[in-house]
């Protein structure tokens, strides 16, 4: 059996990792267990992270990433109808969700208990949002009396625990009821209507 390159070690702790906190939960998880599941010796893990946080904060990283370029892409595709923009990016969210499902649970439905080690547990960023609504506010387009801010966190809070909720059993909505349910609980709901 051929042995594995190094240059790939990165990747398949990652990979074990991501399995394995998935599988596990972050507290039930040490170095040497992702070390052996990556087929490395420990100190090749060693090599790449200082410790299971760090690797863990690199997965939520790369996840975060994902769905940001996931929903650019969906806006992008959209062109300058709110409407259009809604749905796209609700449609990006849930089938990133859909096809990285250990990554979107790792990363957004993780254990709260260890953040302390691990730096603050990662969200989306509302600030796109709130700027979209607070330009749709300006066009009259968004109820006035909604704090953008708010409004925005409060969606995406909403949208992933909906989100974890549907990966934990697939069969408790079709993706497009997840979707069309989401298009119609966001607070651009009226521009997009």
């Amino acid at each position: 059996m051929p042995r594995p390159k190094l240059e790939d070690a990165r990747d398949r702790l990652l990979a074990a990792g991501l399995s394995l906190f998935a599988q596990r939960g972050m507290e039930r998880v040490n170095s040497n267990t992702i070390a052996k599941r990556a087929k490395v010796g420990i100190g090749t893990f060693y090599n790449h992270f200082p410790d299971k946080y760090a690797l863990l904060r690199e997965l939520e990283l790369r996840t975060l990433a994902g769905v940001r370029a996931a929903r650019v892409a969906a806006l992008e595709g959209a062109g300058p109808d709110p409407a259009a923009q809604v749905r796209g990016s609700i449609e990006a969210a849930v089938g990133f969700a859909a096809a990285h499902p250990e990554a979107y649970r790792v990363t957004f439905g993780r254990e709260r208990a260890g953040a302390g080690h691990h730096g603050p547990v990662v969200t989306e960023s509302a600030r796109p949002l709130a700027n979209a609504l607070r330009r749709l506010q300006s066009r009259g387009r968004v109820d006035p009396r909604l704090d953008p801010e708010l409004g925005a966190r409060a969606y995406l809070a909403m949208e992933v625990g909906m989100l974890l909720w549907w990966l934990e059993d697939r069969k408790r909505a079709e993706p497009g009821q997840l979707v069309e349910t989401l298009v119609r609980l966001h607070p651009a709901g009226r521009a997009a209507a």
